[in-house]
């Protein structure tokens, strides 16, 4: 591990004992270290850039979640926070090599621990999921003239719908997918980089359906995604076509980040993954071809 400190405060450095660091993410969000400590651990900072400050209710998600399911938050400074080393296997790379059942199963265990109760107040920092969604409806309220607004006008009407008709309001993970779950450490397979929502459980697996990134042949399999719905809703407890709702909402929104991001609908994008993805789950919902 190459002999250079976060660029952290000096306090920081030293009230959390950092002897050394590698550099493991820089995001336009955020800067992520992997660092050791004076007493021999390894540990994760994490330092939220202007852009990242809405992860902050994500930290605030991992200070009530106490590890059930996600990584330790171990402490915390302003937009600075240091966090449990979870491992460096991500549930991407364990897909490949065990396939996608494996993969699955991981999923449902993580989300299973995800949504156990607390006793705890959950904060109030956490975001509501109509917020979460301002992206889509901000777009939509464009009313452009294409095929990429006329799909994105189906998800924020879906969205609409489900959000007006929430059920089960809890604390979300809001970001569950194949590269926000991780192992390698004693605990086995948790959740990193939360959002930090408030909303209906059911929107806390729309994020898997179009994941792991470049999987497209995959993603867009019919039967895939009739597998994940019913793998799904009994985990969650509601209906199989709720599930695929807010998998399309989700779909329409993420399409909408990256155009804010520069990426265009491409044959290599996000953009365009997701928007391929939209279609098939919208004929499946439209022909209603999957199991109630």
């Amino acid at each position: 591990m190459p002999n250079a400190a976060p660029s952290l405060p000096a306090e920081l450095v030293e009230r959390w004992g950092i002897q050394s660091a590698e550099l493991i993410a820089d995001t336009r969000t955020s800067l992520v270290h992997r660092v050791l400590r004076r007493d021999g651990s390894q540990a994760i900072t994490k330092q939220l850039k202007p852009d990242g400050l809405h992860e902050l209710s994500g930290i605030d998600f991992l200070g009530w979640r106490q590890a059930h399911g996600s990584v330790r938050l171990l402490d915390r400074q302003d937009t600075a926070c240091l966090l449990e080393d979870a491992g460096t296997m991500m549930l991407k790379d364990f897909r490949l090599q065990h396939g996608e059942d494996a993969a699955n199963s991981i999923i449902l265990s993580v989300l299973g621990e995800l949504h156990s109760t607390s006793t705890d107040i959950p904060p109030g920092s956490l975001v509501p999921l109509r917020r979460h969604f301002r992206s889509l409806f901000e777009r939509v309220s464009k009313d452009e003239s294409s095929d990429l607004s006329a799909a994105l006008a189906y998800s924020a009407s879906l969205a609409d719908e489900l959000l007006s008709s929430q059920t089960d309001i809890c604390p979300l993970h809001g970001d569950l997918h194949h590269e926000n779950i991780v192992s390698g450490s004693e605990r086995g397979w948790l959740a990193i980089d939360p959002q930090g929502l408030l909303g209906d459980p059911a929107y806390d697996v729309a994020n898997v359906f179009g994941n792991p990134d470049g999987a497209l042949a995959d993603i867009i399999k019919p039967p895939r995604i009739i597998r994940l719905l019913a793998l799904f809703a009994p985990a969650i407890g509601c209906s199989r076509e709720k599930i695929l709702r807010y998998a399309i909402a989700h779909a329409g929104l993420s399409i909408c980040w990256s155009l804010e991001g520069g990426d265009r609908i491409s044959a290599e994008g996000n953009a365009m993954e997701r928007l391929a993805f939209l279609k098939v789950a919208r004929h499946l919902l439209d022909e209603r071809a999957f199991s109630s």
